[in-house]
This record gives structure tokens, C-alpha cells and sequence, in this order.
């Protein structure tokens, strides 16, 4: 358990930080600790009283590393000639915006606020613009020696030798970040490039601390409080422990209470392709999401996820983690609940932005909204899907605005999702049953047909009657054909191919006079 507010004690003011490095694809692992953590602890903060800030760095000051895949973004020119130059420097590989940083930062930035509200972004290029981290930067030069002893402590291979000092400067030669420091005076620093071999001075606004010093010197000048972090920083000796250290011996001040998380990884159709990482463009970014879901579901998979856990994301599972949420909405407004619904509700509450209906409200299901968005008309859909919806007796009232509001947004979002990752749950009704298909059906073939029409004419039209028929079909024998020559022999008869998408959620989107009559044609 994350006992925060033990930690701040009586402080009032309170700074939930976190920090990402734009070097690539900002992608949807990053939502996990350094927006929704930060953001359901911000928010218990504030509900205990305090005045609590959610925080977020981005580090642009840093060296662009000229990776595999960050070079094969650029397609009209060779990348590698901007190895070495700060991320804010190195142009945007598309020519749509105004750098790297920019163009990289759109699709998380650019849908924040959708997962987190009032966040403080910063820049650590602006950071070292401030009179306070400036003033830092000559102090720790100032304290060189110092600052070497406690730092080497943690690079017994490679120690830094004599005279160094903890400023990497820009090269205004080369415009490389990383040339060696050999003096700082005033807003100057003197440095010699190791790339060009050039000479010179340049502002320390445009150069960066050290790692190592430059972390602690973030939580010094924004008073940060909490910070969560991925798991790489937390292992015994290494980064965050040595900045902690390096935050009470050298800047003598108390470090944040850090929480680790463990990594977001990535799935293609089941299979674990790895951790997501920005650099190698491994992953989705979060204006990827939004386009197939509402950002209360994966905030809620988040919540739900102990913080050790890795949390693998395929975006052809979207209708997998939908259901999850719609479960945890049930629990949530359940009176008896069992097994780990207590904590689906509570994680389901967390993953909310604002307070929950009094009332549950109708959730479409995510499999029926996609199909449903296919076989309805464009103009007028959702009127036409409403009346769908109560002629199948999946909707028995009218809706509220937030139920017509969310049943819009998953039909659209549902329809896009089967578009671009889910081609395989296409749908196009058959409009007529033709000889040629017929001739396709033997007289077995439409005996299973004929029976299974019989047993559907009397069950409810829904999902889970629809499937309770056909699974005691398929393991009483009644068929008088194997289970997959009848589900070819369905889809056949209804979309005029021999593949097709689950068919009981399927079914049920249908209208039922519809199949059957279909059916008895094919039976015939």
C-alpha cells in the first residue's frame, strides 16, 4: 500500500512529479505511473485537505542518440548527421512541426488532459533557463571534487578522473550537447568538444547536468514531494538510490518518496513482442487509444494492476479489456459482491474523472457495437442502433444523455477498432441467398440448419442464449455435422463467405425474424 500522506506528514503544499523523455514514441506505457498514478495520488491529496500539484518533466536537453529506429524516421535525408544534438534541436524528421520534440510529443500531449487534468509540464530546456537551476549548476562546479567522490561511488568501472566537472556543455561548433566542462563562470561555460575538437564557450542554459546530479536537481528547484519511477531506476545501487544520495549529501535536501512500477509491454495478436519504449517506437500512443476507447478503461487496467505487475497491451484485444471494465461497472454498483469484485469496483471508481451515475447505466457491449456499426446505415446511426437494440431486447428503456453519449462513442470507437486492428470481425450481411450458394449446402448441411433455426426460434435473442443453443447443439451430437462445418455452413448463409466473426455476439445484433427466415431459405 502507497502510505503518501504518512510521508508528507502536515505539509500543505505537495508536488506529485514525474518525468519523460522525449526521444520517440510517447506510448501508452507511459500513462501508468507517470500520469495515472501521479493523478490518483494527486487527487487523494486533495480530498485529504492539500494543496497538490501533478507535475510532469519532459527531458528535451538530452542527447539524441541516433538509435535504429529513431534514423528510419527520417525517409528524405540520413538521420545519423544529428546524432549527438539535443532532442529539442534535431528537426522533425516530417516537416510538420517545429522539431523532433514537438512532433513526438503531439499524440501524448496532445491528448493529456483526456487522462489526466491539470497537469504542469515543464521542459528541462526551460529548467535550465531558471536563475535557480543556473545557480545550482555553479554551485555543484563550484564543489567539483566533491561532487566526483560521491558520484565515483557508483562508477567503479569507469570513475571520473580529476578535475572533472559535472556539466556537459553545448558545442556551439558542432550544436552537440556533451562537450567536456572545463570551467564555469558566470552563465558561461568552457568546454572542448570530443566530437569536433573545437574549443569555446556557450551558455549553460543550452548544456545539462550530469544525470546522475541532474535528476535530484529537478526535485531541488520544483520541491517535488512524490515521484513514482520505472522499475530500471530502482534496483539496490542503482540510479534512483544513488540520486536520493546525491540529494542529501551534495544538495542536502530530503529526496521524494519514490514509487516504482513495473513496465507496460506490447502484444501483436497474443504475441509478447516486449516492454514499450520510446526510442525503438515499440508501442501505441495514447491518440491511438482514444480512437478505439475512452481513456476510463485503460486508466482502469492501470488501477486495477498492482503496481509490480506488468500490464501487457494488444490493441486487438480492445474488446477483451472493454468487457473487463464493463464487469468492474457491475461490481461497482453491485450490493453483494465476491472474490476480487471489491477491488473492481474500487479500481473502477479510481478510473473515473468525475463521480459515478447514482443509477448503472446500460453499457453496449463492445463485440455488439462493432458489428452493429457495420450493418447500420452512416446517416442516422445511432437512432438506427437504438431501435435495434430495443427490438432485440438488449436496451428496454430510453437511454440517458451519458448512456446516448458513451453507445456513440463505442459504436464509432468499435467500428474504427475492427478497421484498423481487428480486420477479422468484419461484417457484410449477405443480401440474398443465390443458387450458387445453395449449391455449396448438402442435404446434412442444411439439416443442421433446419435444427438449429428450431432451437434458436425459441430462446431470448441475446448473447448468452444464443451461444447456451448452439455450445448444447455442438456437445449433445443433435448436429448432424461437425461443429466447424456448421459454423461455415452460418456464416455462409449469412455473410456469403465461409469465416466470420464470434457468432453469438454476432447473432445478436440481428435482427431475429431475420435470421430465421434466412435460415428456413438456406434449410429449404
Amino acid at each position: 500500500m502507497i502510505d503518501a500522506k504518512a510521508f508528507v506528514g502536515g505539509k500543505r503544499e505537495i508536488v506529485v512529479n514525474a518525468g519523460l523523455s522525449v526521444s520517440g514514441l510517447q506510448h501508452v506505457g507511459r500513462l501508468r505511473g507517470e500520469i495515472t498514478l501521479s493523478q490518483f495520488l494527486t487527487r487523494s491529496l486533495h480530498e485529504d485537505g492539500r494543496n497538490a500539484l501533478q507535475s510532469l518533466v519532459l527531458y528535451t536537453q538530452d542527447e539524441w542518440k541516433a538509435k535504429e529506429a529513431q534514423v528510419s524516421q527520417f525517409t528524405k535525408e540520413d538521420g545519423r548527421k544529428y546524432a549527438g544534438r539535443r532532442l529539442i534541436d534535431v528537426p522533425d524528421p516530417f516537416g510538420c512541426h517545429a522539431n523532433w520534440v514537438e512532433h513526438y510529443w503531439q499524440d501524448f500531449g496532445g491528448v493529456l488532459d483526456r487522462f489526466a487534468p491539470d497537469v504542469r509540464i515543464v521542459t528541462t530546456t526551460e529548467t535550465y533557463r531558471n536563475p535557480e537551476m543556473q545557480a545550482l549548476v555553479r554551485d555543484l562546479a563550484s564543489r567539483a571534487e566533491e561532487v566526483r567522490e560521491v558520484v565515483n561511488q557508483y562508477r567503479a568501472r569507469h570513475p571520473y578522473p580529476a578535475g572533472w566537472i559535472p556539466f556537459e556543455a553545448f558545442c556551439e561548433q558542432c550544436k552537440t550537447i556533451g562537450a567536456t566542462t572545463t570551467a564555469i563562470d558566470g552563465k558561461s561555460a568552457s568546454y572542448r568538444c570530443d566530437r569536433c575538437g573545437h574549443r569555446g564557450t556557450s551558455s549553460i542554459e543550452k548544456g545539462k547536468l550530469n544525470w546522475r546530479l541532474e535528476w535530484p536537481a529537478l526535485w531541488k528547484v520544483y520541491r517535488v514531494d512524490i515521484e513514482p519511477f520505472g522499475k530500471d531506476h530502482a534496483t539496490p545501487g542503482g540510479s534512483r538510490e544513488s540520486c536520493a544520495k546525491i540529494a542529501e549529501t551534495i544538495m542536502h535536501f530530503r529526496p521524494p518518496m519514490g514509487i516504482p512500477y513495473e513496465w507496460v509491454g506490447i502484444a501483436d495478436h497474443g504475441k509478447d513482442l516486449g516492454d514499450m519504449g520510446s526510442s525503438d517506437f515499440l508501442g501505441f500512443s495514447p491518440a491511438q487509444w482514444v480512437q478505439v476507447g475512452d481513456p476510463e478503461v485503460l486508466r482502469y487496467l492501470y488501477a486495477f494492476n498492482p503496481l509490480p505487475r506488468r500490464v501487457v497491451l494488444d490493441l486487438y484485444r480492445v474488446d477483451a479489456y472493454h468487457d473487463v471494465y464493463d464487469r468492474a461497472e457491475d461490481a461497482f454498483y453491485s450490493d453483494e459482491r465476491e472474490g476480487d469484485e471489491d477491488d473492481q469496483a474500487r479500481s473502477y471508481e479510481l478510473a473515473q474523472f468525475s463521480r459515478p451515475p447514482n443509477a448503472q447505466p446500460f453499457a453496449l457491449s463492445y463485440r455488439h457495437a462493432a458489428f452493429l456499426s457495420q450493418i447500420s446505415p452512416v446517416s442516422g446511426r445511432l437512432e438506427w442502433c437504438l431501435r435495434r437494440m430495443r427490438e432485440t431486447g438488449m436496451l428496454d428503456r430510453a437511454p440517458t444523455e451519458f448512456e446516448r453519449a458513451r453507445i456513440a462513442r463505442r459504436l464509432a470507437q468499435a467500428r474504427t477498432w475492427v478497421e484498423t486492428h481487428a480486420p477479422e470481425n468484419r461484417v457484410a450481411l449477405l443480401e440474398a441467398w443465390t443458387p450458387a450458394l445453395a449449391s455449396q449446402l448438402d442435404a446434412k448441411d442444411r439439416d443442421a440448419l433446419r435444427t438449429f433455426a428450431g432451437r434458436a426460434a425459441s430462446a431470448r435473442w441475446n448473447e448468452d442464449s444464443i451461444k447456451e443453443s448452439m455450445v448444447s447443439l455442438t456437445k449433445s451430437g443433435s448436429l448432424p455435422v461437425e461443429t466447424s462445418r456448421f459454423f461455415r455452413d452460418l456464416y455462409l448463409v449469412l455473410l456469403g463467405s465461409e469465416q466470420g466473426p464470434r457468432a453469438a455476439p454476432f447473432l445478436a445484433v440481428l435482427e431475429k425474424d431475420w435470421v430465421l427466415r434466412r435460415l428456413k431459405e438456406a434449410a429449404s
